[in-house]
This record gives C-alpha cells, structure tokens and sequence, in this order.
C-alpha cells in the first residue's frame, strides 16, 4: 500500500514549525508493508522536501483544474458532477500516482476532495465556533475551517486532534463516532534547530539585536498579530502598570502583521506606552530561541489554542507561562498561570502577584522538570503513526 502524507502548510509561521517536525517525524516512521510519500502544492516546501532528500510529488492544479476546483464548491455542481461519474482533479492525482492512503497535516481545504478517498484528517480549532467573530474568520474563512471539520467528521477514516478536549468537542459538538478521534498532540520543531545549534551565543543575540531595555523582567508574547491573538488584553493590563507606576516590566511581541498591528501600535502611541513595549516584527529561529532563553516570563492569552506551539515551546525552555484558563485542555492547566481573556485588571494583579512579589508564585520552575518531555514525546508520535497505518 502506498500511503501520501499531504503537506499542506504555510511557508512561515507557526504552520511552518509544525510542518517541518510533521515531516521529520513522518518519515521516521517504518512499514514493512507499506510505502511512504509526500504530497505539497506550496513551492518553498517541495523545494525544501527536494534539498532534504525526501520522496514527494508536487501537485499543481492546471488552469482547468483550478476551475474545475471552484465550481466543485457548489452542492449543486458537485451532484451533477456524480451523477456523471466525474471526479476532481485531486482524486484524479492521487489514482494516477496509485496512492492508497491520503494522511493531512492539517485542516486542507483539500479534504473537502477526498470523498471517494481514503483519507485522514488533522483537525486543529474544534472550538473554532467561539472565535467565529474575529476579523480573520469573516469572508467565509470561517465556514470553511467548518465545512472541513464537518465533511471530516463524515468522511475521514480517523480525525487526529491535539488533546482530549478537542476529542470532546468533536464528540459533542459535531456529533463525532469517538473511535474515529485519535489525540496525538503538537511536537515543536524548535528545540531541534535549538539541539542543532547549541553553540550559539544566544545570550549575546537577546541583549545586543534587539536593543532592549535594561534591568527589567520580559514578558514573551510569540504571536502573529491576528485579532484573536488577544494582544489588546496585554495592552490593556499596561495600563494598569503605568497607572500604579510599575516600571519593572517590559512586554516583547513578535510576529507579522494580520491585519490587527496597526490597532495595538496606535494604542500603544496614543496611551504613551512604548516605555513598555517591544515589536520585533518577524524574528529568525535562533533570535526566537534567545528570547524564549532570556525572558522571564511567556504569556498567551489567545482566544482559541487547546494546545499550542509556543505553550510547549515554552515548557521546553522552562518558562513560567499566563495562558487563557478558559480555553486550554484541562490536562495542561496545571503547567500554568490561567488567567481571564477579558480581563486586564484581574491580569495586572497576576502579573503583580507572581513577578513583583515571588513569595506569592502560584509556579515554581522546577515543578515544569519533564513536563515537556512527557507531553512531547517522539517516539509516541511514531508508534501512533505506525499502528495506525500499518492496520490500513
């Protein structure tokens, strides 16, 4: 049998890191009976695929297909196209490179092409209902990411999600058969590249690229700026520190801009609040690396994110993390500090409590001993992989 894994990432990104530890875990896994490929229609990573040796296919829709792609988006064209057994052009791709099995990475949109497919699904947001406002999921992006988790839901032979809380979302709120849901959660590709160049002076990279102020405790935020990000919550608990005259504290964002920079830079000018902020912009892998190293603390108060790159990123580095209480898998709350995602005055004291008196820490350091590895774990990941597939 010959099984696809369909890469299907952004080139940048936290989509990036999850891509490129999907990869490098996936083709560690062995099958006696089986045979393993890759599947991209993003240049950069056929290209990065090619460089690392890595057998794949590059899937190109032709002008043809593009259309063909589009009118399938229609109920009603896709009947007719049934009725007259014809089938997309993805289908017809995977048919002619003989490919049995089709393993998502992620949420594709080319999911929603696999009907008469075997195929298997890589469900992320299961809580996408909540987030449904935010100016990122308007013009249909929102009903996209719930078509794909729907036409998953009825469809795909197995769903991975990240944690057990996503597993119950399926179950309740899409009315998922639960032994379809596997939960394998994120591993990082990050403390690799960090394992790979473990010389760096990464010291030297936070106090001298970024010129950041002096003798002061860092707050981490690693995130594009998108609204649901929730950057305004760290912005309006600022305020807080500026009212109380709380100079110890700096706040570093780092991330590109998705449509929600200029609101929180003009907040920040307005309020004369720069004394407290620190926008990177887009960062390299090893300046990220000595930033996680170097901060003090890490806060996420995202709105949507069971599970997330930059929690376990964190929790490699050992870093004391605020997370929005109201959305992480219950298993993980015990590894942080929650707090209310709408909430900048219940924050300000958290923050007040735990980083400017220490003898009032709800978290010590060393209790995170292990944590990552435990949640983290390599081999887990290819042996879940492996019994799956095998029984194909």
């Amino acid at each position: 049998m010959k099984i696809a894994f369909f890469i299907d990432s952004s080139s940048v990104g936290g989509g990036y890191y999850h891509m490129m530890n999907f990869v490098n875990l996936a083709k560690e896994i062995k099958l006696e009976k089986h045979s393993i490929v890759f599947i991209t229609r993003n240049k950069k990573i056929f290209e990065l695929l090619n460089k690392s040796g890595i057998k794949n296919y590059f899937f190109k829709p032709s002008l043809l297909n593009k259309i063909s792609f589009k009118l399938l988006r229609s109920r009603f064209i896709t009947k007719i196209f049934e009725l007259i057994n014809y089938y997309n052009p993805f289908y017809q791709f995977i048919k002619k490179n003989k490919i049995d099995y089709v393993v998502f990475n992620e949420p594709s949109y080319f999911t929603l092409y696999c009907k008469h497919l075997n195929f298997i699904s890589y469900i992320f947001n299961t809580e996408i209902d909540d987030v449904s406002h935010f100016n990122e999921f308007k013009n249909g992006n929102y009903e996209r990411q719930k078509k794909i988790i729907s036409f998953s839901v009825n469809y795909a032979k197995k769903i991975f999600v990240f944690t057990e809380t996503n597993k119950i979302d399926l179950i309740k709120r899409y009315n998922c058969d639960s032994s379809k849901i596997l939960i394998q959660n994120l591993i990082p590709y990050l403390p690799e590249v960090y394992q790979n160049n473990i010389e760096v002076d990464y010291k030297k990279i936070f106090r001298t690229k970024f010129a950041l102020p002096q003798n002061k405790k860092f707050l981490f935020y690693p995130a594009q700026f998108w609204e649901h990000k929730n950057h305004i919550l760290i912005i309006e608990m600022i305020k807080y520190l500026k009212k109380n005259k709380f100079n110890e504290i700096s706040i570093i964002f780092s991330g590109n801009d998705k449509g929600n920079f200029s609101k929180i830079k003009n907040i920040v000018e307005k309020e004369e609040l720069n004394s407290y902020v620190n926008f990177l912009g887009e960062i390299s892998e090893l300046e990220l690396i000595a930033i996680y190293k170097y901060c003090d603390y890490v806060i996420i108060p995202t709105f949507i994110g069971r599970c997330s790159l930059p929690l376990l990123e964190s929790l490699y580095f050992k870093k004391i993390i605020f997370y929005n209480k109201n959305i992480l898998d219950v298993s993980l709350l015990e590894y942080v500090i929650g707090i209310d995602p709408n909430n900048a005055q219940e924050l300000y004291l958290k923050i007040k409590k735990n980083i400017l008196d220490k003898n009032n820490q709800e978290i010590e350091i060393k209790n995170l001993t292990g944590v990552y590895e435990q949640l983290c774990d390599k081999k887990k990941f290819i042996n879940n992989f492996q019994n799956l597939l095998k029984n194909m």
